[in-house]
C-alpha cells in the first residue's frame, strides 16, 4: 500500500516537473539553449550564417525550411544569450499562401487561439504585419508564460510575404525584462 502511494506521488511530481520544463522546439532543436549552441545545431541542418545582416542579440541565417529557401532571424536575451524567438521569413516568390501555411500549422499544433484580420482596418503606411494567426502551446507553470507560434502576413515594403515566429515563452519574458529594466 505504501509503495503504491509513493509511486503515485512520484509520478505526479515527475508530471509536474515535465509540465514546467517543456521548452519550445524549432525543427526539432530545443530553443532553451544559448544562441551559439542553437546556431551550431542549425548549421548541422544546412543553415549558413549571414553576418552582414546579423546584429547584437539577433543572428540571421539562410537555409531550407519546408522545401523553401528562407531566412531565419534568431533572437536572444542580451545577458543570458538564451534563444527567445526564431522568425522564419519566406522569400517573395514562395509557393505557399497564408492559407496554406495556416492549414499546415493548424494540422500540426491544433486549433488557433486567435486570428486577427487587419488588412481592411489599417492605413496604407503599415509596413509589416497585416493579418496574423496565433497558436499557444504548452505553458511554463513557473513563469505562466505560453510558448507560441505566430503566422503573419506581411504587407507594404516588406521583403517577406509570410513570417512564422516560434516564441519560447520563458526566454521571451527574460528578454523583455532585460529590455525594460532601463525604463
Amino acid at each position: 500500500m505504501k509503495k503504491g502511494i509513493l509511486t503515485i506521488i512520484l509520478f505526479c511530481f515527475a508530471a509536474l516537473c515535465l509540465a514546467q520544463t517543456q521548452p519550445m522546439r524549432f525543427m526539432g532543436i530545443n530553443m532553451n539553449s544559448t544562441i551559439t549552441t542553437f546556431m551550431s545545431k542549425l548549421k548541422g541542418k544546412g543553415f549558413v550564417e549571414d553576418p552582414q545582416h546579423s546584429k547584437p542579440n539577433m543572428v540571421v541565417m539562410k537555409g531550407m525550411f519546408a522545401g523553401e529557401r528562407v531566412k531565419l532571424e534568431v533572437h536572444s536575451a542580451a545577458k543570458t544569450h538564451m534563444v527567445s524567438t526564431v522568425n522564419v521569413l519566406f522569400n517573395l516568390g514562395t509557393q505557399f499562401t497564408y492559407a496554406d501555411v495556416q492549414e499546415r500549422l493548424t494540422s500540426k499544433y491544433g486549433k488557433m487561439v486567435r486570428e486577427v484580420n487587419k488588412i481592411k482596418d489599417e492605413p496604407v503606411f503599415i509596413k509589416y504585419t497585416t493579418d496574423y494567426s496565433l497558436w499557444h502551446l504548452n505553458v511554463d507553470t513557473l513563469t505562466n508564460e505560453h510558448n507560441a507560434i505566430i503566422l503573419s502576413k506581411c504587407g507594404y515594403q516588406s521583403n517577406s510575404p509570410l513570417t512564422i515566429s516560434y516564441r519560447d515563452g520563458k526566454n521571451s519574458k527574460v528578454e523583455n525584462n532585460e529590455i525594460n529594466s532601463d525604463f
